[in-house]
Protein backbone atom coordinates (compact mmCIF):
# COMPACT_ATOMS: atom_id res chain seq x y z
CA UNK A 1 0.00 0.00 0.00
CA UNK A 2 2.75 2.48 0.72
CA UNK A 3 4.68 1.93 -2.63
CA UNK A 4 1.06 2.26 -4.19
CA UNK A 5 0.84 6.01 -2.55
CA UNK A 6 4.16 6.93 -3.19
CA UNK A 7 3.78 5.92 -7.14
CA UNK A 8 -0.04 7.86 -6.62
CA UNK A 9 2.20 10.93 -5.78
CA UNK A 10 4.93 10.58 -8.41
CA UNK A 11 2.18 10.32 -10.77
CA UNK A 12 0.37 13.58 -9.37
CA UNK A 13 3.63 16.04 -9.48
CA UNK A 14 3.96 15.00 -13.12
CA UNK A 15 1.31 17.63 -13.72
CA UNK A 16 -2.42 17.52 -15.23
CA UNK A 17 -1.49 17.45 -19.07
CA UNK A 18 0.56 14.27 -18.26
CA UNK A 19 -2.13 12.80 -16.46
CA UNK A 20 -4.34 14.23 -19.32
CA UNK A 21 -2.25 11.80 -22.28
CA UNK A 22 -1.83 8.88 -19.95
CA UNK A 23 -5.34 8.56 -19.81
CA UNK A 24 -6.44 8.91 -23.45
CA UNK A 25 -3.59 6.73 -24.69
CA UNK A 26 -4.97 4.37 -22.14
CA UNK A 27 -8.12 4.25 -23.66
CA UNK A 28 -6.61 4.39 -27.42
CA UNK A 29 -4.72 1.31 -26.63
CA UNK A 30 -7.42 -0.19 -24.61
CA UNK A 31 -9.56 0.05 -28.39
CA UNK A 32 -7.02 -1.15 -29.82
CA UNK A 33 -6.33 -4.16 -27.94
CA UNK A 34 -9.91 -5.96 -27.80
CA UNK A 35 -10.10 -6.34 -31.29
CA UNK A 36 -6.44 -7.86 -31.21
CA UNK A 37 -6.77 -11.41 -30.31
CA UNK A 38 -10.16 -12.04 -32.09
CA UNK A 39 -8.83 -10.75 -35.62
CA UNK A 40 -6.69 -13.45 -36.72
CA UNK A 41 -9.86 -15.69 -35.81
CA UNK A 42 -12.21 -13.05 -38.05
CA UNK A 43 -9.49 -13.79 -40.85
CA UNK A 44 -9.90 -17.87 -40.68
CA UNK A 45 -13.40 -16.71 -41.54
CA UNK A 46 -12.77 -15.74 -44.80
CA UNK A 47 -9.37 -18.15 -45.48
CA UNK A 48 -9.45 -21.45 -44.41
CA UNK A 49 -6.53 -22.43 -44.98
CA UNK A 50 -3.63 -22.01 -42.42
CA UNK A 51 -1.02 -21.50 -44.92
CA UNK A 52 -2.81 -18.44 -46.01
CA UNK A 53 -4.34 -17.38 -42.59
CA UNK A 54 -0.69 -17.13 -41.13
CA UNK A 55 0.23 -15.46 -44.32
CA UNK A 56 -2.89 -12.42 -43.71
CA UNK A 57 -1.65 -12.25 -40.65
CA UNK A 58 1.61 -11.63 -41.74
CA UNK A 59 0.53 -9.33 -44.39
CA UNK A 60 -1.37 -6.82 -42.19
CA UNK A 61 1.54 -6.47 -39.94
CA UNK A 62 3.84 -5.49 -42.95
CA UNK A 63 0.93 -3.31 -44.25
CA UNK A 64 0.62 -1.64 -41.41
CA UNK A 65 3.89 -1.03 -40.12
CA UNK A 66 4.43 0.06 -43.87
CA UNK A 67 1.81 2.98 -43.74
CA UNK A 68 2.81 3.92 -40.06
CA UNK A 69 6.81 4.04 -41.42
CA UNK A 70 5.53 6.65 -44.40
CA UNK A 71 3.21 8.27 -42.08
CA UNK A 72 6.23 8.63 -39.40
CA UNK A 73 8.22 11.12 -41.33
CA UNK A 74 5.93 13.73 -42.30
CA UNK A 75 4.68 13.19 -38.64
CA UNK A 76 8.05 14.20 -36.91
CA UNK A 77 8.63 16.89 -39.32
CA UNK A 78 5.39 18.66 -39.11
CA UNK A 79 5.61 18.03 -34.91
CA UNK A 80 8.47 20.20 -35.38
CA UNK A 81 7.00 22.93 -37.54
CA UNK A 82 3.05 23.03 -36.34
CA UNK A 83 1.31 23.01 -32.74
CA UNK A 84 1.97 19.14 -32.05
CA UNK A 85 -1.59 19.25 -30.35
CA UNK A 86 -3.51 19.75 -34.05
CA UNK A 87 -1.29 16.56 -35.47
CA UNK A 88 -2.65 14.49 -32.18
CA UNK A 89 -6.39 15.39 -33.00
CA UNK A 90 -6.05 15.25 -36.70
CA UNK A 91 -4.51 11.77 -36.51
CA UNK A 92 -7.43 10.58 -33.79
CA UNK A 93 -10.29 11.43 -36.22
CA UNK A 94 -9.10 8.28 -38.17
CA UNK A 95 -9.94 5.92 -35.52
CA UNK A 96 -13.79 5.26 -35.57
CA UNK A 97 -13.84 4.36 -39.12
CA UNK A 98 -10.90 2.12 -38.88
CA UNK A 99 -13.25 0.03 -35.88
CA UNK A 100 -16.11 0.60 -38.44
CA UNK A 101 -14.53 -1.44 -41.22
CA UNK A 102 -13.71 -4.16 -39.00
CA UNK A 103 -17.16 -4.77 -37.75
CA UNK A 104 -18.42 -4.31 -41.23
CA UNK A 105 -15.92 -6.11 -42.82
CA UNK A 106 -17.12 -8.85 -45.54
CA UNK A 107 -13.66 -9.69 -46.98
CA UNK A 108 -10.19 -9.81 -45.59
CA UNK A 109 -9.18 -6.50 -47.52
CA UNK A 110 -11.80 -4.53 -45.27
CA UNK A 111 -9.34 -5.52 -42.83
CA UNK A 112 -6.28 -4.57 -44.24
CA UNK A 113 -8.19 -1.23 -44.96
CA UNK A 114 -8.57 -0.45 -41.25
CA UNK A 115 -4.98 -1.67 -40.51
CA UNK A 116 -3.94 1.11 -43.24
CA UNK A 117 -6.07 3.59 -41.15
CA UNK A 118 -4.56 2.63 -37.91
CA UNK A 119 -0.92 2.79 -39.43
CA UNK A 120 -1.72 6.56 -40.09
CA UNK A 121 -3.15 7.37 -36.72
CA UNK A 122 0.01 6.02 -34.73
CA UNK A 123 2.57 7.30 -37.76
CA UNK A 124 1.26 10.52 -37.25
CA UNK A 125 0.47 11.39 -33.54
CA UNK A 126 3.15 9.00 -31.65
CA UNK A 127 6.37 11.92 -32.64
CA UNK A 128 4.54 14.54 -31.15
CA UNK A 129 3.22 12.73 -28.52
CA UNK A 130 6.52 11.68 -27.61
CA UNK A 131 7.98 14.70 -27.84
CA UNK A 132 5.26 16.74 -25.77
CA UNK A 133 5.94 14.08 -23.14
CA UNK A 134 9.82 14.95 -23.18
CA UNK A 135 9.51 18.21 -23.09
CA UNK A 136 7.79 18.24 -20.35
CA UNK A 137 9.82 15.97 -18.07
CA UNK A 138 12.82 17.11 -16.10
CA UNK A 139 15.80 15.46 -17.97
CA UNK A 140 16.95 14.09 -14.63
CA UNK A 141 13.79 11.78 -14.21
CA UNK A 142 12.67 11.24 -18.05
CA UNK A 143 13.21 7.62 -17.71
CA UNK A 144 11.24 6.84 -14.78
CA UNK A 145 8.29 9.58 -16.28
CA UNK A 146 8.65 7.72 -19.56
CA UNK A 147 7.84 4.39 -18.06
CA UNK A 148 5.20 5.32 -15.93
CA UNK A 149 4.07 6.92 -19.78
CA UNK A 150 4.31 3.56 -21.30
CA UNK A 151 1.96 1.88 -18.41
CA UNK A 152 -0.92 3.73 -20.15
CA UNK A 153 -0.28 1.35 -23.54
CA UNK A 154 0.56 -1.82 -21.39
CA UNK A 155 -1.73 -2.30 -18.87
CA UNK A 156 -4.48 -1.71 -21.33
CA UNK A 157 -3.02 -4.29 -23.01
CA UNK A 158 -2.74 -6.43 -20.31
CA UNK A 159 -6.88 -6.58 -19.34
CA UNK A 160 -7.90 -5.75 -23.06
CA UNK A 161 -7.19 -9.04 -24.72
CA UNK A 162 -8.69 -11.09 -22.72
CA UNK A 163 -11.77 -8.96 -22.30
CA UNK A 164 -11.82 -8.62 -26.11
CA UNK A 165 -11.37 -12.86 -26.33
CA UNK A 166 -14.50 -12.82 -23.53
CA UNK A 167 -16.43 -10.70 -25.53
CA UNK A 168 -15.95 -12.59 -28.77
CA UNK A 169 -16.57 -15.76 -27.17
CA UNK A 170 -19.44 -15.29 -25.24
CA UNK A 171 -21.57 -13.02 -27.45
CA UNK A 172 -20.29 -13.09 -31.06
CA UNK A 173 -17.22 -12.63 -33.01
CA UNK A 174 -17.25 -8.99 -33.80
CA UNK A 175 -18.72 -7.89 -30.30
CA UNK A 176 -15.13 -6.03 -29.65
CA UNK A 177 -15.29 -3.77 -32.93
CA UNK A 178 -18.39 -2.12 -31.48
CA UNK A 179 -17.01 -1.62 -28.44
CA UNK A 180 -13.30 0.04 -29.67
CA UNK A 181 -15.43 1.89 -31.96
CA UNK A 182 -17.72 3.64 -28.76
CA UNK A 183 -14.36 3.93 -26.97
CA UNK A 184 -11.85 6.11 -29.85
CA UNK A 185 -15.20 8.08 -29.87
CA UNK A 186 -14.90 8.96 -25.93
CA UNK A 187 -11.19 9.46 -26.44
CA UNK A 188 -11.79 12.26 -29.34
CA UNK A 189 -14.16 13.98 -26.96
CA UNK A 190 -11.77 13.62 -24.04
CA UNK A 191 -9.12 15.50 -25.94
CA UNK A 192 -11.76 18.20 -27.58
CA UNK A 193 -12.93 18.84 -23.99
CA UNK A 194 -8.84 19.58 -23.15
CA UNK A 195 -7.81 21.14 -26.48
CA UNK A 196 -6.80 24.26 -24.86
CA UNK A 197 -4.28 22.99 -22.11
CA UNK A 198 -2.85 20.59 -24.73
CA UNK A 199 -1.81 23.42 -27.54
CA UNK A 200 -0.17 25.24 -24.33
CA UNK A 201 1.68 22.69 -23.34
CA UNK A 202 2.91 21.65 -26.58
CA UNK A 203 5.06 24.62 -26.78
CA UNK A 204 5.59 26.61 -23.65
CA UNK A 205 7.72 29.65 -23.01
CA UNK A 206 10.36 27.72 -21.30
CA UNK A 207 11.16 25.77 -24.00
CA UNK A 208 11.06 28.16 -26.65
CA UNK A 209 14.13 29.61 -24.40
CA UNK A 210 15.64 26.06 -23.73
CA UNK A 211 15.71 26.21 -27.77
CA UNK A 212 17.54 29.36 -27.81
CA UNK A 213 20.39 27.77 -25.36
CA UNK A 214 20.36 24.56 -27.74
CA UNK A 215 20.97 25.79 -30.74
CA UNK A 216 24.87 25.56 -31.18
CA UNK A 217 25.54 23.27 -28.65
CA UNK A 218 24.42 20.48 -30.42
CA UNK A 219 26.00 20.09 -33.96
CA UNK A 220 24.59 19.08 -37.25
CA UNK A 221 26.59 16.24 -38.31
CA UNK A 222 26.51 15.32 -34.65
CA UNK A 223 23.03 15.45 -34.69
CA UNK A 224 22.78 13.18 -37.92
CA UNK A 225 25.28 10.84 -36.44
CA UNK A 226 23.36 9.81 -33.62
CA UNK A 227 19.91 9.63 -35.09
CA UNK A 228 21.02 7.63 -37.85
CA UNK A 229 23.00 5.07 -35.03
CA UNK A 230 19.30 5.40 -33.35
CA UNK A 231 17.51 4.52 -36.46
CA UNK A 232 19.64 1.63 -36.99
CA UNK A 233 19.52 0.25 -33.87
CA UNK A 234 15.14 0.62 -33.82
CA UNK A 235 15.24 -0.90 -37.56
CA UNK A 236 16.71 -4.29 -36.10
CA UNK A 237 14.46 -4.25 -32.71
CA UNK A 238 11.61 -3.57 -35.14
CA UNK A 239 12.74 -6.92 -37.11
CA UNK A 240 13.02 -9.45 -34.43
CA UNK A 241 9.81 -7.94 -32.73
CA UNK A 242 8.11 -8.36 -35.98
CA UNK A 243 9.32 -12.03 -36.39
CA UNK A 244 7.74 -13.20 -33.63
CA UNK A 245 4.49 -11.37 -33.99
CA UNK A 246 3.41 -13.92 -36.86
CA UNK A 247 5.37 -17.18 -35.07
CA UNK A 248 3.99 -16.63 -31.80
CA UNK A 249 0.19 -16.37 -32.91
CA UNK A 250 0.33 -19.11 -35.52
CA UNK A 251 2.30 -21.57 -32.17
CA UNK A 252 -0.41 -20.69 -30.15
CA UNK A 253 -3.42 -21.00 -33.21
CA UNK A 254 -2.42 -24.15 -34.58
CA UNK A 255 0.32 -25.70 -31.92
CA UNK A 256 -1.36 -25.14 -29.05
CA UNK A 257 -5.02 -24.90 -30.40
CA UNK A 258 -6.23 -21.94 -28.33
CA UNK A 259 -9.05 -20.08 -28.37
CA UNK A 260 -9.40 -16.43 -28.91
CA UNK A 261 -9.83 -16.23 -24.83
CA UNK A 262 -6.85 -18.23 -24.13
CA UNK A 263 -4.98 -16.18 -27.31
CA UNK A 264 -5.87 -12.96 -25.25
CA UNK A 265 -4.84 -13.85 -22.14
CA UNK A 266 -1.19 -15.41 -22.91
CA UNK A 267 -0.53 -12.04 -24.55
CA UNK A 268 -1.99 -10.16 -21.84
CA UNK A 269 -0.45 -12.62 -18.81
CA UNK A 270 3.15 -13.60 -21.17
CA UNK A 271 3.28 -9.60 -22.73
CA UNK A 272 1.20 -7.06 -20.46
CA UNK A 273 1.54 -8.41 -16.80
CA UNK A 274 5.44 -8.83 -17.62
CA UNK A 275 5.66 -5.62 -19.66
CA UNK A 276 4.06 -3.56 -16.49
CA UNK A 277 6.17 -4.98 -14.29
CA UNK A 278 9.18 -4.15 -16.17
CA UNK A 279 8.48 -0.63 -16.84
CA UNK A 280 9.00 1.28 -13.09
CA UNK A 281 12.37 -0.22 -12.16
CA UNK A 282 13.56 -0.45 -16.19
CA UNK A 283 12.77 3.24 -15.81
CA UNK A 284 14.69 3.73 -12.58
CA UNK A 285 17.62 1.88 -13.82
CA UNK A 286 17.70 4.14 -16.84
CA UNK A 287 17.56 7.22 -14.63
CA UNK A 288 20.52 6.13 -12.23
CA UNK A 289 22.41 3.85 -14.43
CA UNK A 290 21.84 5.54 -18.29
CA UNK A 291 19.82 4.21 -21.02
CA UNK A 292 22.75 2.73 -22.66
CA UNK A 293 23.53 0.00 -19.82
CA UNK A 294 20.30 -1.10 -19.36
CA UNK A 295 19.48 -1.96 -23.41
CA UNK A 296 22.72 -3.67 -23.22
CA UNK A 297 22.14 -5.84 -20.54
CA UNK A 298 18.10 -6.36 -21.28
CA UNK A 299 19.16 -7.53 -24.59
CA UNK A 300 21.99 -10.06 -23.96
CA UNK A 301 19.84 -11.65 -21.40
CA UNK A 302 16.45 -11.70 -23.18
CA UNK A 303 17.27 -12.88 -26.54
CA UNK A 304 18.42 -16.43 -26.06
CA UNK A 305 15.64 -16.72 -23.87
CA UNK A 306 13.37 -16.74 -27.04
CA UNK A 307 14.54 -20.24 -27.87
CA UNK A 308 12.22 -21.75 -24.58
CA UNK A 309 8.81 -20.71 -26.94
CA UNK A 310 8.53 -23.18 -29.57
CA UNK A 311 9.45 -25.91 -26.39
CA UNK A 312 5.85 -25.22 -24.49
CA UNK A 313 3.43 -27.79 -24.03
CA UNK A 314 0.46 -25.34 -23.12
CA UNK A 315 -0.74 -22.24 -23.08
CA UNK A 316 0.40 -21.56 -18.93
CA UNK A 317 4.31 -22.54 -20.13
CA UNK A 318 4.10 -20.43 -22.94
CA UNK A 319 2.79 -17.59 -20.68
CA UNK A 320 5.17 -18.20 -18.11
CA UNK A 321 7.84 -18.08 -20.54
CA UNK A 322 6.84 -15.12 -22.17
CA UNK A 323 6.86 -13.35 -19.16
CA UNK A 324 10.21 -14.03 -18.63
CA UNK A 325 11.63 -12.66 -21.84
CA UNK A 326 9.01 -9.89 -21.79
CA UNK A 327 9.95 -8.54 -18.51
CA UNK A 328 13.62 -9.28 -18.70
CA UNK A 329 13.68 -7.60 -22.56
CA UNK A 330 11.14 -4.59 -22.14
CA UNK A 331 13.03 -2.88 -18.97
CA UNK A 332 14.80 -1.05 -22.00
CA UNK A 333 11.68 0.05 -23.24
CA UNK A 334 11.47 3.64 -21.08
CA UNK A 335 15.20 3.36 -21.64
CA UNK A 336 15.10 4.03 -25.89
CA UNK A 337 12.11 6.80 -25.05
CA UNK A 338 14.55 8.64 -22.47
CA UNK A 339 17.76 7.97 -24.79
CA UNK A 340 16.39 9.63 -27.99
CA UNK A 341 15.45 12.74 -26.07
CA UNK A 342 18.70 13.11 -24.27
CA UNK A 343 20.39 12.83 -27.44
CA UNK A 344 18.28 14.94 -29.39
CA UNK A 345 17.60 18.61 -28.76
CA UNK A 346 14.21 19.72 -28.04
CA UNK A 347 13.95 21.74 -31.10
CA UNK A 348 13.90 18.29 -33.28
CA UNK A 349 12.79 16.02 -30.89
CA UNK A 350 9.97 15.25 -33.57
CA UNK A 351 12.11 14.78 -36.15
CA UNK A 352 13.52 12.25 -33.89
CA UNK A 353 10.86 10.44 -32.66
CA UNK A 354 9.55 10.21 -35.85
CA UNK A 355 12.62 9.37 -37.70
CA UNK A 356 13.59 6.51 -34.94
CA UNK A 357 9.97 4.96 -35.43
CA UNK A 358 9.80 4.97 -38.94
CA UNK A 359 13.14 2.88 -38.74
CA UNK A 360 11.57 0.68 -36.40
CA UNK A 361 8.43 0.35 -38.68
CA UNK A 362 10.69 -0.24 -41.26
CA UNK A 363 12.11 -3.50 -39.83
CA UNK A 364 8.65 -4.23 -38.67
CA UNK A 365 7.22 -4.28 -42.51
CA UNK A 366 10.07 -7.24 -43.11
CA UNK A 367 9.62 -8.72 -40.11
CA UNK A 368 6.46 -10.52 -40.30
CA UNK A 369 7.45 -11.51 -44.00
CA UNK A 370 10.52 -13.63 -42.32
CA UNK A 371 7.70 -14.56 -40.24
CA UNK A 372 5.38 -15.90 -42.05
CA UNK A 373 7.97 -17.61 -44.60
CA UNK A 374 10.48 -19.47 -41.98
CA UNK A 375 7.16 -20.95 -40.28
CA UNK A 376 5.49 -22.08 -43.63
CA UNK A 377 8.77 -23.33 -45.35
CA UNK A 378 9.96 -25.18 -41.53
CA UNK A 379 6.71 -26.52 -40.76
CA UNK A 380 6.34 -28.86 -38.42
CA UNK A 381 9.73 -27.37 -37.23
CA UNK A 382 8.77 -24.75 -35.31
CA UNK A 383 12.47 -24.29 -33.20
CA UNK A 384 14.27 -22.95 -36.84
CA UNK A 385 12.03 -19.50 -36.90
CA UNK A 386 11.83 -18.82 -33.30
CA UNK A 387 15.49 -19.26 -33.57
CA UNK A 388 15.96 -16.47 -37.02
CA UNK A 389 13.91 -14.18 -34.37
CA UNK A 390 16.97 -13.92 -32.24
CA UNK A 391 19.44 -12.59 -35.07
CA UNK A 392 18.28 -9.00 -36.03
CA UNK A 393 18.29 -8.29 -32.00
CA UNK A 394 21.84 -9.46 -31.47
CA UNK A 395 22.46 -7.40 -34.95
CA UNK A 396 21.39 -4.01 -33.09
CA UNK A 397 24.00 -4.39 -30.22
CA UNK A 398 27.24 -2.75 -32.22
CA UNK A 399 24.99 0.68 -32.80
CA UNK A 400 24.09 0.51 -29.33
CA UNK A 401 27.79 0.31 -28.29
CA UNK A 402 29.18 2.87 -30.55
CA UNK A 403 26.16 5.53 -29.14
CA UNK A 404 27.04 8.28 -27.00
CA UNK A 405 25.49 8.10 -23.35
CA UNK A 406 24.34 11.29 -24.12
CA UNK A 407 25.48 14.45 -25.53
Amino acid sequence: MEALRKFRLYFSNLGSMFVLLWVMMFMVCFADSLCGPVIPYLVREFLLDEAAVVAMIGLLSSVFNLVKTIANVPGGILGDKMNRSMIVLISLLLLPTSYLLLFLAEQSYWILCSYILLGIFWGLSMPSLSAIIADIIPENIRGTAFAIFNLSWITSQTVAPVLGGFLADNFFIRFPFISALLLSIAVISLYLSSIGKVKAAALPVRLKREIGRQKGTISTEHLRLNILLLCCMRFFSGVGNGILMPITTAFLMYTLNTSPTEMGLAFSVGWGVATALAQVPGGKAADKLGPKVVILLSTLVATPLLLLLPFSVNVFQFMLFMGLICFIGNLSSPAFSAWIANLIGTERRGKGYGFTSAASGAGAIIGPIIGSLTWTLFEPNHLLPFAFALIPFLLMLPFVIILKSKV
